[in-house]
């Protein structure tokens, strides 16, 4: 990954992080879902983008309404 893309991809985590916690999400909790979410575009080949951390985001208030907790490291 180059510069560019490092920096795009800090600031789309970033931007996904302050709105969990904005939706009220534990900030314990934060960190555990976007890694879950980055292990989860990877197996369906999703490119770090706006479009797929926005369906993150999607993905992890899914999880988190079924009563799923933050899955463990």
């Amino acid at each position: 990954m180059d510069d560019d893309n490092e920096r795009l991809e800090f600031a789309l985590r970033a931007v996904t992080k302050a709105r969990l916690l904005a939706m009220q999400v534990p900030a314990y909790a934060v960190g555990a879902w976007c890694a879950a979410w980055e292990a989860e575009a990877d197996k369906r080949g999703l490119v770090p983008s706006a479009a797929s951390w926005e369906e993150g985001i999607r993905w992890i208030v899914a999880r988190i309404a079924a009563g799923e907790r933050p899955p463990t490291r």
